[in-house]
């Protein structure tokens, strides 16, 4: 297995990339863009903002290799060209990269959906996959993912960790002040080994004081909920990945993938349906869709392409960053087990 740096021309700041395979390189386009890139990584990786590659030629901007186009049937990107063409059609089910965090660093990756993440009391959903690698991965207040800005009680939406209770781990899906801080109370994966391995976790709200569901590859766990009536106060826009906005930068240690945040409320019948089904960016209340697809760089886009949902590294701590990174997330191949079908 080779690691190596990834130089970005814009930010100065590195990615580590990890690949046990050499494949083509992923541009813009990624997943959701033209054919396959009929060159390779010259130099062993890509830079970023289409520049040359360190030791050749740029960076490819077709879909990775084996992979379907979204377009069907366009023509491929090259080495150093644009990308494929192509009018609607199949998706691309290859799972190709994830995004593995280290805990007790500051390696976090973050943006502002604005207006497109809503806010107040309303209906949201958010699901992810998570690889958990070790103990660490279930140490109590560490932060998978979280929506939202602290600006008081009930204000933000994630799910961070437990800790470990015997042989089983518990997670912490919070809403920070009406569920947090479940301790002993936490939803609870009994009988789990130290190295899990791949899980999928959903934590969704129905709005206006209805129904909160935290499911775990698609079966609910009970969970610390308010007492009816209550109203949530959810802030709009931010979204941070591997940490948390107001507590555990230094977050979470494990791989995610295939992060989803919906405008609407999911039933546990309909995550279990579609943990491993590809949707259109244009799918009915998906606010936003990370496939990870570039496999390289500072910076992660969403299915849409939309430049308000691009996923950043923290240089600072300002707009959506607690903090600076102290560390870079790395690119490692995606192995969540198949197979994932394209949406109807």
């Amino acid at each position: 297995m080779k690691f190596f740096n990834i130089g970005l021309g814009i930010t100065g700041l590195l990615l580590a990339a990890c690949s046990s395979d050499p494949e083509p390189a992923q541009g813009a386009g990624g997943k959701a863009s033209g054919g396959a890139a009929t060159g390779g990584k010259a130099g062993g990786g890509a830079s970023m903002g289409g520049s040359a590659q360190t030791g050749g030629g740029g960076m490819a901007t077709g879909g990775s290799s084996g992979g379907v186009a979204t377009g069907g049937g366009g023509s491929g990107g090259t080495a150093g060209g644009s990308g494929g063409s192509g009018g609607g059609g199949a998706c691309d089910t290859k799972v190709g990269k994830a995004i593995k965090f280290a805990s007790k660093v500051n390696d976090m990756l973050a943006g502002d959906l604005g207006a497109d993440l809503p806010s107040g009391d309303m209906p949201r959903t958010l699901e992810l996959w998570a690889k958990f690698t070790s103990a660490e991965s279930w140490e109590a207040e560490q932060s998978i993912i979280e929506l939202g800005r602290p600006m008081g009680p009930d204000r933000v939406w994630g799910i961070d960790m437990s800790g470990r209770d015997g042989t089983g781990g518990r997670f912490g899906p919070y809403t920070n002040g009406v569920s947090d801080n479940n301790g002993s109370s936490g939803p609870l994966l009994a009988n789990t080994a130290t190295d899990i391995g791949w899980l999928h976790l959903a934590w969704g709200y129905a709005g206006a004081g209805g129904a909160m569901l935290f499911t775990v590859n698609g079966e609910p766990l009970p969970h610390q909920v308010p007492a009816p009536p209550f109203t949530l106060m959810l802030t709009p826009g931010l979204i941070l990945l591997g940490a948390s906005q107001q507590f555990g930068n230094a977050g979470w240690d494990g791989v995610m993938d295939e992060v989803r945040v919906w405008s609407t409320f999911r039933t546990a019948a309909e995550i279990k349906a579609n943990m491993k089904v590809v949707f259109p960016a244009t799918q009915p209340g998906l606010a936003a869709y990370y496939r990870f697809s570039e496999g390289a760089g500072a910076y992660t886009d969403d299915e849409s392409k939309a430049a308000t949902h691009r996923l950043s590294t923290c240089t600072a701590a300002a707009g959506p960053c607690p903090a600076a990174n102290t560390a870079m997330p790395m690119w490692v191949d995606s192995d969540i087990p198949g197979p994932f079908t394209c949406a109807p």
